[in-house]
């Protein structure tokens, strides 16, 4: 079969693909002849003047009656969304239509991420005036100090980054992105929840995205959904320190709203890979701006996509003509009768390599509860240990603990411990909390619990030592917390230990251990932290009652329907 390709192709691929077709090929690139067939008669006199039945293209129109009136046997985009090309009339004409999903995955997020750092060191700014030959002139020393106030910029490390839209692109500039050990900030209404846990992003709403984040970037698709998403009212949501990313698509944002905001200086910085008008010309307003780096829709021309594209479409050829189905064929059911070719899995998760700083919010939280328990004198030195549910970015479950040869006064994020699920550790430089049984215990056997405090706090203390489980006498205990029995006796760290207190547990979310004072658990640190303080404050109340003399519990009709409704809240994860 003859070929006729006006798509950039590699060498490489190029070479490829003649010894598939017996150098049966017409190369036009559209990058050599600067001609896009928009027009439906000019392509199809073409494709009819070489003989073609196989055609692949990029830009070109490949619509309705171009199908119709030549005789193609394939079709190729190599586009990663093979919009130019009316798939439908090409199913109904029995013609497979190939396309090249991920090719320039790479090319945009390795672009986002240096547009970032462009903004961020103002470098966009630097090489504007260092190149200007009117304006740059260094005489004296105060004129480099002019330019090095001029020029001071900020570092991306521990920023916080918020990513619209956690498809393909958007997850790969959050793993170039996990170096700097940035906090992210994911709005997407589809999310893929291995992926999110992979960065150890929050899932939030857009507003909330937009108030809080350093730096926006943009990797939504154009949808109906997405047109105009970001307006006025949310422009105006934005810090005044904030930098915006757009390499997804123009229709996202109102362009002018976005202008305005930067013209003013209500939002510090912009770099835009598209726009509504192009190809960019001189008369783009965005050109004007000091605060803005302009290029010309750029996110995926590099060596690396245009061959990653080229071998997808002479591999699909390939498959095709040896009756296999290619992965990368949009209308897999035209192909009635061939064999599926075996899909290999993309290992999107195997690059990213495990560190305690991709937990950084979740310990935070961990050392900020330590320094609290330690104000409250709930716990002394180390006397007491926190941990939390977290997973590998393969999604494997595993537990942020509490060292256990630290003072928890100057504990630091290097300082945690990561554990699998026997205790074992994976990232860490201390030795775990003693008593990682217990806190393990309790995780395999609720799932639904997140994380665990466990205090030496001295009211609950006290009633473990004296064996006196919580009554429902403090009527906020019972459903906010389910009640708090006392755990049999067991040596600190033994399985025996944490047996016991599994048991005694139960349903509930918090549990007196006999002589050790109490454990909370909770969906998250705050709630586990929560439980704790309130366990401890009815203890108070319950002990100060003992010394008055008979406690009174809550009417059993009370209780009954408190209980009610822990279940309900417990069921509905709060």
């Amino acid at each position: 079969m003859k070929a006729f390709i006006t798509a950039e192709f590699s060498d490489a691929a190029l070479e490829e693909l003649k010894l598939v077709l017996n150098d049966d090929i017409i190369y036009e690139s559209w990058r050599d002849t600067k001609n896009l067939y928009f027009k439906d008669e000019d392509l199809i006199k073409r494709i009819k003047e070489l003989g073609a039945e196989i055609f692949i293209c990029e830009g070109d129109n490949v619509k309705k009656a171009v199908i119709e009136q030549v005789d193609l046997k394939i079709i190729g985009s190599t586009r990663g969304d093979p919009n130019n090309i009316d798939v439908e009339t090409a199913t109904r004409k029995g013609i497979p239509v190939l396309f090249a999903p991920d090719r320039n995955t790479i090319a945009v997020a390795e672009l986002t991420v240096s547009l970032m750092l462009a903004l961020a060191r103002k470098l966009y700014s630097i090489e504007r005036i260092l190149h200007s030959e009117e304006e740059f002139e260094v005489n004296e020393f105060e004129d480099y100090l002019k330019y090095y106030n001029l020029f001071k910029g900020f570092e991306l490390h521990e920023k916080t980054v918020g990513i619209v839209g956690l498809g393909r692109i958007g997850f790969s500039v959050a793993k170039l992105l996990l170096p700097f050990q940035v906090r992210f900030l994911v709005y997407d209404p589809y999310v893929d929840e291995v992926r999110l846990n992979a960065i150890n992003g929050e899932s939030v709403d857009l507003n909330t995205l937009l108030s809080n984040s350093d730096i926006i970037t943009l990797h939504c698709p154009p949808t109906d959904e997405t047109d105009d998403m970001i307006g006025e009212e949310e422009i105006n949501l934005m810090q005044e320190h904030a930098l915006f990313i757009n390499t997804a698509r123009a229709s996202i944002v109102d362009e002018y709203a976005l202008l305005e905001a930067l013209k003013e200086k209500r939002v510090a910085g912009a770099a835009l890979d598209v726009f509504s008008i192009e190809p960019v010309d001189q008369d783009n307003e965005f050109l004007e701006l000091e605060n803005v780096i302009v290029t010309p829709h750029i996110g995926g021309d590099t060596y690396e996509t245009n061959h990653r594209h080229s071998m997808m479409m002479v591999k699909g050829i390939q498959q095709i003509l040896n009756h296999q189905i290619p992965t990368n064929i949009k209308n897999p059911e035209v192909l009635q009768g061939y064999t599926a070719s075996e899909e290999i899995e993309t290992q999107e998760f195997s690059d990213i390599q495990p560190s305690l700083y991709n937990y950084s919010r979740q310990i935070k939280q961990i050392i900020d509860i330590c320094k609290e328990m330690i104000k409250k004198e709930y716990i002394v030195g180390t006397a007491g240990n926190v941990s939390a549910r977290v997973k590998l970015p393969d999604g494997q479950d595993t537990f942020l603990v509490t060292p256990s040869t630290v003072e928890y006064e100057n504990m630091q994020i290097d300082d945690l411990v990561l554990i699998d699920a026997e205790g074992d550790t994976i990232l860490g430089k201390r030795n775990p909390t003693s008593e990682r049984r217990l806190h393990l215990a309790i995780y395999q056997a609720r799932k639904d619990i997140k994380a665990i405090v466990h205090s030496h706090a001295p009211y609950s203390t006290a009633l473990s030592i004296a064996r006196m489980p919580i009554g429902p006498i403090v009527d906020e205990i019972i459903p906010f917390v389910g009640g708090c029995e006392v755990a049999e006796f067991g040596m600190a760290g033994t399985d025996e230990l944490a047996t016991n207190a599994v048991e005694a547990l139960g349903d509930n979310l918090a549990v007196f251990i006999a002589n050790h004072g109490n454990v909370a658990c909770g969906t998250t640190l705050e709630q586990a932290w929560t439980v704790c303080q309130q366990v401890e404050l009815a203890a108070k109340i319950q002990y100060h009652a003992a010394q008055l003399g008979t406690i009174y519990a809550l009417p059993e009709e009370a209780e009954e329907a408190e209980k009610e409704i822990y279940d309900l809240m417990r069921d509905m994860d709060m």
